[in-house]
């Protein structure tokens, strides 16, 4: 595990060049230097590799140096953190499966299709991919999170009746009843 020192040096001499907007509200380096290490940590957990969750943790916190803004302060920092590093590690997740077709699609007819891998997880992020981005993050924070639905509401900002509908679907989706 890397220390929030050895994260980045280059994100965080861009989060020291940024003031707070708000003084009651952490700086951009106070937030890279507390929640770095947990966004690195959520980013190599979804992604399954380092380099592609280091750059995950540099999307996240240039956006926020570009657009310091849209942190509001409606939720804690690390909620607003988790939910910016899912959505930038999904979108990885996808460009990638965009990638791997389009490279299979080429080679197609060149070679044998390689056979899927057994891991549990490179299966579970392929099932995430065939879902709706919402259903997706449900998903994750519900069976790999272990967060409540309360919890999981309070993240999307939503009732805990939607996340209930949600897990319904969810549970529709992959053809069993609801746990």
């Amino acid at each position: 595990m890397a220390s929030s020192a050895t994260i980045s040096t280059t994100a965080l001499s861009a989060a020291r060049a940024v003031a707070p907007a708000v003084s009651s509200r952490p700086s951009l380096e106070e937030l890279y230097l507390s929640h770095g290490p947990a966004v690195l940590r959520r980013a190599r957990q979804l992604l399954g590799d380092e380099a592609e969750a280091r750059e995950v943790l540099q999307d996240v916190f240039t956006s926020l140096l570009q657009n310091p803004g849209q942190f509001a302060g409606r939720s804690s920092a690390m909620t607003f953190l988790y939910r910016m590093t899912t959505n930038a590690a999904l979108g990885r997740l996808r460009r990638r499966r965009t990638r791997e077709r389009l490279l299979a699609d080429e080679q197609r007819g060149r070679e044998e299709p390689a056979s899927p891998s057994p891991e549990v997880f490179v299966e579970l992020r392929a099932g995430l991919l065939s879902l709706p981005d919402e259903l997706a993050r449900v998903a994750i924070y519900y069976h790999m999170d272990e967060m409540t639905q309360d919890e999981i509401a309070e993240l999307l900002g939503c009732s805990r009746q939607w996340v209930g509908k949600l897990l319904q679907r969810l549970a529709e989706h992959e053809g069993r009843p609801r746990p």
